[in-house]
Protein backbone atom coordinates (compact mmCIF):
# COMPACT_ATOMS: atom_id res chain seq x y z
CA UNK A 1 0.00 0.00 0.00
CA UNK A 2 2.93 2.68 0.56
CA UNK A 3 4.39 1.37 -2.62
CA UNK A 4 1.50 2.24 -4.28
CA UNK A 5 1.05 5.64 -2.57
CA UNK A 6 4.16 6.97 -2.77
CA UNK A 7 4.07 5.45 -6.70
CA UNK A 8 0.71 7.79 -7.37
CA UNK A 9 2.20 10.76 -5.60
CA UNK A 10 4.99 10.65 -8.08
CA UNK A 11 2.81 10.80 -10.79
CA UNK A 12 0.53 13.31 -9.41
CA UNK A 13 4.43 15.63 -8.76
CA UNK A 14 5.09 14.65 -12.64
CA UNK A 15 1.84 15.52 -13.91
CA UNK A 16 1.80 18.89 -12.04
CA UNK A 17 5.77 19.72 -13.67
CA UNK A 18 4.45 18.66 -17.11
CA UNK A 19 1.08 21.13 -16.64
CA UNK A 20 4.19 24.30 -15.35
CA UNK A 21 6.20 23.74 -18.00
CA UNK A 22 4.15 22.88 -20.93
CA UNK A 23 4.05 25.68 -23.61
CA UNK A 24 0.30 27.23 -23.29
CA UNK A 25 -0.21 30.18 -25.72
CA UNK A 26 -1.63 33.56 -24.51
CA UNK A 27 -4.83 34.69 -25.24
CA UNK A 28 -4.19 37.07 -28.30
CA UNK A 29 -6.23 37.45 -31.08
CA UNK A 30 -5.47 37.36 -34.74
CA UNK A 31 -4.25 40.18 -36.89
CA UNK A 32 -6.74 41.43 -38.89
CA UNK A 33 -3.96 41.23 -41.91
CA UNK A 34 -2.78 37.83 -41.33
CA UNK A 35 -2.14 36.01 -44.71
CA UNK A 36 -0.39 32.59 -45.17
CA UNK A 37 2.03 32.66 -48.19
CA UNK A 38 3.87 30.23 -50.16
CA UNK A 39 7.48 29.10 -49.18
CA UNK A 40 9.65 27.47 -50.92
CA UNK A 41 9.06 23.79 -51.42
CA UNK A 42 12.14 21.38 -49.54
CA UNK A 43 13.81 19.64 -52.37
CA UNK A 44 13.40 16.17 -50.82
CA UNK A 45 9.26 16.80 -50.80
CA UNK A 46 7.88 13.44 -52.63
CA UNK A 47 5.21 15.46 -53.80
CA UNK A 48 6.08 19.43 -54.64
CA UNK A 49 3.22 20.36 -52.88
CA UNK A 50 4.06 23.50 -51.55
CA UNK A 51 4.60 24.05 -47.81
CA UNK A 52 2.87 27.22 -46.61
CA UNK A 53 3.80 29.22 -42.82
CA UNK A 54 2.17 32.91 -42.22
CA UNK A 55 3.64 36.00 -43.16
CA UNK A 56 6.99 36.38 -40.45
CA UNK A 57 6.43 40.40 -41.25
CA UNK A 58 3.21 40.73 -39.19
CA UNK A 59 4.27 40.00 -35.71
CA UNK A 60 7.15 38.06 -33.94
CA UNK A 61 6.93 34.94 -34.59
CA UNK A 62 6.55 32.69 -31.41
CA UNK A 63 3.65 35.62 -30.61
CA UNK A 64 1.80 34.99 -33.76
CA UNK A 65 2.38 30.97 -33.81
CA UNK A 66 0.31 31.62 -30.10
CA UNK A 67 -2.48 33.28 -32.13
CA UNK A 68 -2.80 31.11 -34.61
CA UNK A 69 -2.67 28.20 -31.87
CA UNK A 70 -5.16 29.89 -29.95
CA UNK A 71 -7.42 30.76 -32.91
CA UNK A 72 -7.25 27.12 -34.07
CA UNK A 73 -9.56 23.35 -33.17
CA UNK A 74 -6.81 22.81 -31.09
CA UNK A 75 -7.08 25.42 -28.63
CA UNK A 76 -10.82 24.31 -28.29
CA UNK A 77 -11.23 20.62 -27.60
CA UNK A 78 -13.29 20.71 -24.49
CA UNK A 79 -15.86 18.03 -24.90
CA UNK A 80 -18.39 15.96 -22.82
CA UNK A 81 -19.17 12.19 -23.33
CA UNK A 82 -22.20 12.88 -21.15
CA UNK A 83 -23.04 15.75 -18.74
CA UNK A 84 -21.25 13.44 -15.97
CA UNK A 85 -17.97 11.98 -17.68
CA UNK A 86 -15.37 13.26 -20.09
CA UNK A 87 -12.07 11.35 -18.86
CA UNK A 88 -12.08 8.96 -21.53
CA UNK A 89 -12.34 11.75 -24.57
CA UNK A 90 -9.10 13.23 -22.75
CA UNK A 91 -7.34 10.83 -24.86
CA UNK A 92 -6.98 12.43 -28.03
CA UNK A 93 -8.50 16.25 -26.80
CA UNK A 94 -6.53 16.55 -23.61
CA UNK A 95 -3.43 13.99 -23.72
CA UNK A 96 -2.07 15.43 -20.72
CA UNK A 97 -4.98 15.64 -18.88
CA UNK A 98 -5.57 11.38 -19.82
CA UNK A 99 -5.46 9.07 -16.91
CA UNK A 100 -4.82 5.55 -18.63
CA UNK A 101 -6.40 2.30 -17.25
CA UNK A 102 -3.74 -0.53 -15.98
CA UNK A 103 -4.92 -2.34 -19.66
CA UNK A 104 -3.22 0.83 -21.48
CA UNK A 105 0.22 1.37 -19.36
CA UNK A 106 2.88 0.30 -21.04
CA UNK A 107 4.46 -2.92 -20.79
CA UNK A 108 7.38 -1.49 -18.55
CA UNK A 109 4.70 -0.63 -15.99
CA UNK A 110 3.63 -4.18 -15.10
CA UNK A 111 7.28 -5.12 -13.56
CA UNK A 112 6.03 -2.52 -10.89
CA UNK A 113 2.98 -4.78 -9.90
CA UNK A 114 0.90 -1.72 -9.11
CA UNK A 115 -2.41 -0.08 -9.43
CA UNK A 116 -3.80 3.05 -10.42
CA UNK A 117 -6.98 4.01 -9.33
CA UNK A 118 -9.16 5.41 -12.05
CA UNK A 119 -9.88 8.54 -12.93
CA UNK A 120 -12.05 11.05 -11.75
CA UNK A 121 -14.98 11.07 -14.67
CA UNK A 122 -15.07 14.34 -15.22
CA UNK A 123 -12.34 17.29 -15.93
CA UNK A 124 -13.74 20.72 -15.63
CA UNK A 125 -13.41 23.17 -18.72
CA UNK A 126 -10.99 25.20 -16.45
CA UNK A 127 -8.63 22.40 -16.09
CA UNK A 128 -8.42 20.83 -19.16
CA UNK A 129 -5.43 21.15 -21.11
CA UNK A 130 -6.49 21.08 -24.84
CA UNK A 131 -3.48 20.22 -27.51
CA UNK A 132 -1.06 22.58 -25.78
CA UNK A 133 2.85 22.78 -27.55
CA UNK A 134 4.18 20.22 -25.72
CA UNK A 135 1.78 17.40 -27.00
CA UNK A 136 3.71 17.76 -30.75
CA UNK A 137 6.67 19.25 -29.40
CA UNK A 138 9.39 18.89 -26.86
CA UNK A 139 9.31 21.77 -24.57
CA UNK A 140 12.63 21.91 -21.93
CA UNK A 141 12.35 24.74 -19.54
CA UNK A 142 10.10 27.20 -21.62
CA UNK A 143 11.38 26.52 -24.83
CA UNK A 144 10.32 24.62 -27.59
CA UNK A 145 11.60 22.11 -29.66
CA UNK A 146 10.59 23.25 -33.62
CA UNK A 147 11.28 19.19 -34.68
CA UNK A 148 8.10 17.26 -34.18
CA UNK A 149 7.67 14.67 -31.83
CA UNK A 150 4.92 12.45 -30.17
CA UNK A 151 4.47 12.75 -26.31
CA UNK A 152 3.19 9.59 -26.21
CA UNK A 153 3.31 9.22 -22.19
CA UNK A 154 2.62 12.75 -20.56
CA UNK A 155 3.19 11.89 -17.08
CA UNK A 156 6.72 10.52 -17.24
CA UNK A 157 6.98 13.57 -20.65
CA UNK A 158 8.03 10.33 -22.93
CA UNK A 159 8.35 11.10 -26.28
CA UNK A 160 8.40 9.11 -29.62
CA UNK A 161 10.08 10.51 -32.98
CA UNK A 162 8.09 10.51 -36.30
CA UNK A 163 8.97 10.64 -39.53
CA UNK A 164 6.37 12.80 -40.86
CA UNK A 165 3.83 15.22 -39.53
CA UNK A 166 1.20 13.12 -41.04
CA UNK A 167 2.15 10.04 -38.46
CA UNK A 168 1.84 12.89 -35.42
CA UNK A 169 -1.29 13.78 -36.95
CA UNK A 170 -3.13 10.27 -37.01
CA UNK A 171 -2.18 9.47 -33.32
CA UNK A 172 -5.35 11.44 -32.70
CA UNK A 173 -6.95 11.76 -35.84
CA UNK A 174 -7.43 7.59 -36.77
CA UNK A 175 -10.15 5.25 -36.47
CA UNK A 176 -11.57 5.44 -33.08
CA UNK A 177 -14.95 3.22 -31.68
CA UNK A 178 -16.82 6.36 -31.07
CA UNK A 179 -19.66 7.53 -32.91
CA UNK A 180 -19.67 10.53 -35.65
CA UNK A 181 -15.84 9.80 -35.30
CA UNK A 182 -14.02 8.96 -38.04
CA UNK A 183 -10.37 8.64 -39.18
CA UNK A 184 -8.73 10.98 -41.94
CA UNK A 185 -7.09 8.79 -45.11
CA UNK A 186 -5.55 10.87 -47.72
CA UNK A 187 -6.45 9.23 -51.12
CA UNK A 188 -6.78 10.51 -54.64
CA UNK A 189 -4.91 13.31 -56.26
CA UNK A 190 -3.66 13.90 -52.96
CA UNK A 191 -2.58 10.58 -51.80
CA UNK A 192 1.29 11.73 -51.21
CA UNK A 193 0.37 14.75 -49.33
CA UNK A 194 1.48 14.95 -46.06
CA UNK A 195 -0.98 16.75 -43.89
CA UNK A 196 1.13 20.01 -43.42
CA UNK A 197 1.77 20.36 -47.34
CA UNK A 198 -2.23 21.58 -47.02
CA UNK A 199 -2.61 22.57 -43.73
CA UNK A 200 -0.58 24.84 -41.46
CA UNK A 201 0.59 23.50 -38.67
CA UNK A 202 -0.26 25.90 -35.66
CA UNK A 203 -3.92 27.09 -37.57
CA UNK A 204 -4.77 23.93 -39.01
CA UNK A 205 -6.13 25.81 -42.07
CA UNK A 206 -6.51 24.82 -45.80
CA UNK A 207 -7.43 26.04 -48.61
CA UNK A 208 -7.62 24.58 -52.21
CA UNK A 209 -6.98 27.75 -53.55
CA UNK A 210 -4.07 29.42 -51.55
CA UNK A 211 -0.73 30.14 -53.23
CA UNK A 212 0.69 27.78 -56.10
CA UNK A 213 -1.72 24.96 -55.47
CA UNK A 214 -4.85 25.56 -57.12
CA UNK A 215 -4.36 30.04 -57.75
CA UNK A 216 -7.55 31.74 -59.60
CA UNK A 217 -9.62 28.36 -59.37
CA UNK A 218 -12.45 30.23 -58.26
CA UNK A 219 -12.36 33.22 -61.04
CA UNK A 220 -10.70 31.16 -63.60
CA UNK A 221 -9.79 32.92 -66.99
CA UNK A 222 -11.82 30.12 -68.81
CA UNK A 223 -14.80 29.16 -67.09
CA UNK A 224 -15.52 26.20 -64.99
CA UNK A 225 -18.34 24.50 -64.56
CA UNK A 226 -19.66 24.66 -60.74
CA UNK A 227 -17.28 27.12 -59.83
CA UNK A 228 -19.65 29.96 -60.22
CA UNK A 229 -21.71 32.11 -57.94
CA UNK A 230 -24.49 29.63 -57.83
CA UNK A 231 -22.11 27.48 -56.19
CA UNK A 232 -20.05 29.67 -53.75
CA UNK A 233 -21.64 27.98 -50.86
CA UNK A 234 -20.03 24.86 -51.89
CA UNK A 235 -17.09 23.47 -50.44
CA UNK A 236 -14.35 21.70 -52.51
CA UNK A 237 -15.02 18.47 -51.35
CA UNK A 238 -18.57 18.02 -51.73
CA UNK A 239 -18.07 18.36 -55.37
CA UNK A 240 -14.45 16.68 -56.08
CA UNK A 241 -14.58 13.85 -52.67
CA UNK A 242 -14.37 10.21 -54.07
CA UNK A 243 -14.54 8.43 -50.51
CA UNK A 244 -18.56 7.93 -51.41
CA UNK A 245 -19.81 10.27 -49.19
CA UNK A 246 -22.91 11.83 -48.86
CA UNK A 247 -23.21 15.90 -49.56
CA UNK A 248 -25.82 18.43 -48.46
CA UNK A 249 -26.05 21.23 -46.19
CA UNK A 250 -24.71 21.93 -43.02
CA UNK A 251 -26.43 23.85 -40.31
CA UNK A 252 -25.53 27.24 -41.92
CA UNK A 253 -26.12 26.59 -45.37
CA UNK A 254 -22.41 25.43 -46.85
CA UNK A 255 -22.37 22.37 -48.43
CA UNK A 256 -20.28 19.87 -47.12
CA UNK A 257 -19.65 15.86 -46.74
CA UNK A 258 -20.56 13.66 -44.45
CA UNK A 259 -20.09 9.75 -43.66
CA UNK A 260 -23.52 7.68 -44.49
CA UNK A 261 -25.85 7.78 -41.58
CA UNK A 262 -24.25 10.42 -40.06
CA UNK A 263 -25.54 14.59 -39.41
CA UNK A 264 -21.85 15.37 -38.31
CA UNK A 265 -20.07 17.24 -41.45
CA UNK A 266 -16.49 15.19 -42.52
CA UNK A 267 -14.43 16.42 -44.61
CA UNK A 268 -12.93 14.21 -47.25
CA UNK A 269 -9.63 13.81 -48.11
CA UNK A 270 -9.95 11.55 -50.59
CA UNK A 271 -10.15 14.05 -53.48
CA UNK A 272 -10.05 13.63 -57.26
CA UNK A 273 -10.49 16.03 -60.16
CA UNK A 274 -13.79 14.78 -61.62
CA UNK A 275 -17.08 16.02 -59.57
CA UNK A 276 -20.37 13.79 -60.10
CA UNK A 277 -22.25 16.79 -60.53
CA UNK A 278 -25.61 13.58 -60.25
CA UNK A 279 -24.53 13.70 -56.25
CA UNK A 280 -26.48 16.20 -55.78
CA UNK A 281 -28.87 16.96 -59.37
CA UNK A 282 -30.51 13.93 -59.01
CA UNK A 283 -34.19 13.82 -59.82
CA UNK A 284 -36.55 14.42 -56.82
CA UNK A 285 -33.80 15.98 -54.56
CA UNK A 286 -34.62 17.22 -51.40
CA UNK A 287 -32.85 20.88 -52.11
CA UNK A 288 -35.01 21.30 -55.69
CA UNK A 289 -31.70 21.50 -57.48
CA UNK A 290 -32.41 20.99 -61.17
CA UNK A 291 -31.16 18.38 -63.17
CA UNK A 292 -30.53 20.01 -66.25
CA UNK A 293 -26.43 20.20 -65.88
CA UNK A 294 -23.98 20.14 -68.06
CA UNK A 295 -20.15 19.63 -67.79
CA UNK A 296 -19.29 21.32 -70.95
Amino acid sequence: MQRRTLFLSLIATVILAVGLTACQPGKETLPENLLLQEVPTNEGSPTGAPQFSVDPTETAPSSLIQSLWEASPHAHTYVLQDQTMNCTCARCHAPIDYVPSMDDMPASCAACKFEVDPPPPMIAETDWGNIPCNVCHRVKKGDVDPEYAWLSIPPIDEYEDLATTTELCIKCHTVVDVADHTGVFIAGSHEDYTCTQCHDAHSTLASCSTGACHAGILTPPTPIPGHDEDHKAVTCWACHDAAGMTASPDDQGNWQTFLPGSSVPTVSHNIVKDAACERCHFSNNPWNLSTDVSKK
